[in-house]
């Protein structure tokens, strides 16, 4: 029986938002995905560069217009069916309103030890939320520069 392969359909990008010791997650509404938290983040489109989607798929998520602020990390969560891999870049907000849509009905802010807790219980979509936590607490971000786009 031969095994199917776990596919990348597109680029995808995540920010975690941070506000002091609190990180902003949203809750997911899509079938599969109904309940659970994630980064807010998505689908890179066409003609978009990755802090162009970033910021565009926080303001549809949340309501929230922000700043990147740096890099986090490079993250993957694979499942049997997609390979969801991507830059997790850092975001304050700069103005806006807390929006919820069908697709993500709630917006939660959460230290590092709810997230990890979050982690534990099941409730989170994809697995790399505690680590990109953990890894701004203990190190930061790196710059923005480290990002090169070419629009063509």
């Amino acid at each position: 029986m031969q095994q199917s392969k776990a596919k990348i359909d597109h680029a995808v990008v995540d920010v975690l938002i941070v506000d002091g010791d609190k990180f902003l997650l949203v809750q997911e509404g899509k079938p599969g995905r109904n309940g659970t938290y994630n980064l807010p983040g998505g689908h890179v489109e066409a003609n978009e560069t990755l802090f162009e989607a970033a910021i565009r798929e926080v303001k549809e998520e949340t309501g929230y217009d922000i700043k990147l602020t740096g890099l986090v990390g490079i993250y993957q969560s694979v499942f049997p069916h997609i390979n969801i891999s991507g830059p997790v870049f850092s975001g304050t907000i700069v103005s806006g309103t807390a929006t919820t849509t069908a697709e993500h009905p709630a917006i939660r802010w959460v230290t590092r030890d709810e997230v990890h807790q979050m982690a534990r219980d099941g409730e989170l979509f994809t697995t790399y939320p505690p680590y990109a936590v953990d890894h701004y607490q203990s190190r930061g971000s790196v710059a923005l520069d480290i990002v090169a786009s070419y629009v063509h």
